[in-house]
């Protein structure tokens, strides 16, 4: 597996998280955002696979060497023929990304990324610390030719220098960013220019966007530390980041909670917050990002009230925030591409596209969300598909893919972070409450 791993990894560019330490910023040449697109409406050729159909309860089966901890026993949701192996213990695991060399990054969200290299089919890989003494990284991801590493720290944006299986040579991109609140940093790279993620610092504060630097915010700056400036605003907390097949930036938002019904219609609800209607509103997004986007928080809700396929959304006002449309014109924002679930709280985003999990999945992207409070019960942790259309250049409904870590009534043995294609073509996914890393690998 280890060799099979070193030849096809360059094929698997992924998101992840991680952190830093102190260093000093580089001066070179600006660079460009990733060219944009326009969104149109998915095509039937965005259907899922039939690969993914209605899932099954699959035992976890546990690599020799490794501590299943919560998961002993435990079975997951799958498609039929897909199976699922409790591969490694890493407490607190968060975001991954593979290195040009086939092995795994893992953050902890605390102060370290860990490396698993695989060893042997069936069998737990060997972990070592790649990176200590961070300030609770998160995303992590590599430059096109593997010899970068970035890292989004708590309160910075770092670069490392990466080959043989070490990283050095660390250099601070952005430093002094605000940690409050939504202060985990999301990172995607393209080409030579680092996007990441300043969520806002609290719920539904409408004065949050008014800040220096302006939270609710996704960024891109330079490789080289230049040209750091806002790329997205009104995104609450757009932690999960990725580069679309068509080159342009997505990201997976965490909405808010708590949100007052906005619809000023015969119920009598306007402006209250209303349980039944908090259980499904407002939902998460998952869109394109460029340059100017403005995704409208805390000003405009998402109206699902008639796309329960959740595909392209418009807004309306907030009743408390933007009542008369004064702060934001809400119908001048575009429609937002796919909803999720309320309260899911996506973490994750990876596409499939030029993985060898492609063949299992069909191309589009593995939405990993982390579930939340702000629902009864709960929303689930688990994985969403959404097929990618290469005609539109757009994703599609989601269909789940993994579930299985929470019961009927809430209680929860696991907490999915982030999945990301192998280059095994298995699905590696994190799960931080849990700390553990699973295999699962489509019917063969």
């Amino acid at each position: 597996m280890r060799g099979m791993i070193a030849r096809v990894t360059a094929a698997v560019g992924v998101l992840v998280a991680l952190a830093a330490c102190t260093t000093t910023v580089n001066d070179l040449a600006p660079t460009e955002p990733a060219p944009t697109a326009t969104p149109t409406t998915p095509s039937p050729a965005a259907a899922a696979p039939a690969a993914i159909g209605p899932l099954v309860a699959t035992d976890l089966t546990v690599a020799e060497g490794a501590n299943p901890g919560a998961a002993q026993g435990k079975h997951l949701n799958l498609p039929q023929g897909w199976t699922a192996e409790v591969w490694a213990h890493v407490p607190g695991a968060r975001l991954a990304a593979w290195t040009p060399d086939g092995s795994l990054l893992v953050s902890d969200g605390d102060s370290t990324v860990t490396m698993l290299t695989p060893t042997e089919e069936g069998k737990a890989p060997t972990a070592s610390a790649l990176l200590t003494g961070l300030d609770g990284p998160q995303g992590l991801a590599f430059t096109s030719d593997g010899t970068t590493l970035v890292v989004g720290d708590s309160g910075r944006i770092l670069t490392f220098t990466y080959e043989d299986g070490k990283a050095t040579s660390h250099q601070t991109i952005v430093d002094n960013l605000p940690t409050s609140g939504h202060g985990a940093k999301g990172i995607a790279v393209n080409g030579d220019t680092i996007y990441y993620s300043l969520g806002s610092a609290d719920n539904r504060g409408a004065d949050g966007r008014d800040g220096t630097p302006e939270r609710a915010t996704v960024w891109h700056v330079g490789l080289d530390g230049a040209n750091n400036e806002i790329v997205a605003t009104g995104v609450r907390n757009g932690f999960a980041l990725a580069i679309a097949p068509d080159n342009t930036l997505f990201s997976a938002v965490n909405q808010m909670d708590n949100q007052p019904y906005p619809f000023d219609d015969d119920t009598g609800n306007y402006g209250k917050v209303i349980q039944d209607f908090v259980n499904d509103n407002p939902v998460d997004q998952v869109t394109r990002l460029t340059q100017g986007t403005d995704l409208g928080w805390p000003f405009c809700v998402m109206d699902t009230r008639e796309t329960p396929n959740l595909l392209d959304l418009p807004y309306v006002n907030d009743p408390q925030n933007n009542p008369t449309g004064e702060r934001l014109d809400c119908s001048a924002i575009p429609n937002v591409m796919l909803g999720l679930p309320a309260h899911s709280a996506p973490l994750g985003l990876a596409f499939t596209a030029g993985t060898p999990l492609e063949s299992a999945t069909g191309s589009g992207a593995l939405i990993t969300v982390h579930g939340s409070w702000n629902r009864e019960p709960p929303r689930e942790p688990g994985v969403y598909f959404s097929p990618w259309d290469p005609f539109t250049n757009t994703l599609g409904a989601t269909v789940p893919l993994v579930t299985g870590f929470q019961s009927d009534a809430g209680d929860r043995w696991g907490r999915s972070v982030t999945a990301i294609p192998g280059p095994d073509g298995s699905l590696y996914l994190t799960d931080d409450a849990a700390g553990l890393v699973y295999r699962i690998t489509p019917g063969r």
